[in-house]
């Protein structure tokens, strides 16, 4: 007998296990099987862990608003231009005492344009209205004048605004003695130096006298006149310019503010008692985001793997009581 036919017949007489055996391996394997119950998987901690993990950062977050100080400064108004300097602050920002206020000196070199503010704080609406009439007293004893007023001193509280235009060589005067008629609560200077869009125009008008002198020594025909008169016509409109220009700037804008109203105290939210409990749950809840983002791929690939082992073992198994 060759070797495959003896192969074939050792398959065909294959021996067969008895049907009570097939049975009680069947009842060894179902009872190996774990019970379906309730039992903690990847997908149930990821459903847990997510809301525990906002709540743990949603308080974290209020701690931490809760826990910074909060302040409500005097707002001051300031506008930066270019060359701007600021008032020095002195003890009367504090309302303790009024200082000479310190304000840089015009260069006398220069064109600039000044401009200043000073805010008040006076004791009553009568304090309103009388230094109001100092300030425009103050203001022509300087050469100056009030370019605009507007007064409201009825009731018990009371203010003004008052718009001073100030020859600029006695506009640190003028801030002293202002600043004397109350307590300082805000105080601003601007300085615009426009030396050079002065220079360009006297520059550009030199160029066109040079052309009009070249004009006039033409023949002179109806169009060479009518050019003349162009050329003439806009050196007068740009020296009219620049000669207001240079007289605006010669004159500072002080604007003077008076108020009744006391000045806002800083307020300060210190630590609470549970600032250390909101600082340790905010870190907490930092960490769970941290370990949340980097942890969360690993556990669904430990997932699957877990899975795809499960599964080639049922089918092992299946395999196993088949083919017995």
């Amino acid at each position: 007998m060759s070797r495959p036919d003896l192969l074939t017949q050792l398959r065909e007489t294959r021996p067969m296990a008895p049907a009570e055996l097939r049975e009680h391996i069947r009842r060894i394997a179902a009872d190996a099987t774990p019970p379906t119950g309730r039992r903690l998987t990847w997908r149930r901690a990821l459903f847990v862990a997510i809301p525990a993990a906002a709540v743990v950062a949603g308080v974290a977050v209020l701690g931490s608003q809760r826990s910074h100080p909060t302040y409500n400064a005097v707002p001051t108004h300031t506008q930066p231009p270019s060359k701007a300097f600021a008032l020095a602050p002195t003890s009367a920002t504090t309302g303790t005492a009024n200082a000479e206020t310190t304000l840089p000196a015009p260069n006398p070199n220069r064109v600039q344009r000044i401009s200043a503010s000073l805010q008040l704080r006076v004791p009553n609406t009568q304090a309103v209205s009388d230094d109001t009439k100092q300030a425009v007293a103050i203001a022509r004893a300087l050469g100056g004048y009030a370019r605009s007023l507007n007064v409201d001193a009825q009731g018990r509280s009371g203010s003004a605004t008052i718009v001073l235009r100030i020859p600029r060589q006695n506009v640190q005067r003028a801030v002293s003695r202002l600043s004397a008629l109350g307590t300082i609560v805000g105080e601003n200077v601007q300085i615009r130096d426009i030396t050079a869009q002065v220079d360009a125009t006297a520059q550009r008008i030199t160029r066109l006298e040079q052309r009009l002198t070249y004009w006039r020594g033409q023949l002179q025909t109806i169009d060479v006149e009518k050019h003349i008169a162009s050329i003439e016509a806009a050196i007068a409109r740009l020296r009219r310019g620049r000669a207001s220009t240079i007289q605006a700037a010669s004159y500072a804008t002080l604007s003077l503010q008076l108020t009744t109203k006391p000045a806002p105290a800083p307020v300060h939210n210190g630590h609470g008692p549970l600032h250390g409990l909101a600082v340790a749950f905010r870190w907490v809840g930092i960490g769970a985001v941290y370990v949340l983002a980097l942890g969360a791929p690993l556990l669904i690939l430990a997932g699957l793997a877990w899975l795809v082992v499960r599964a080639v073992r049922r089918h092992r198994e299946n395999e196993l009581l088949s083919s017995s």
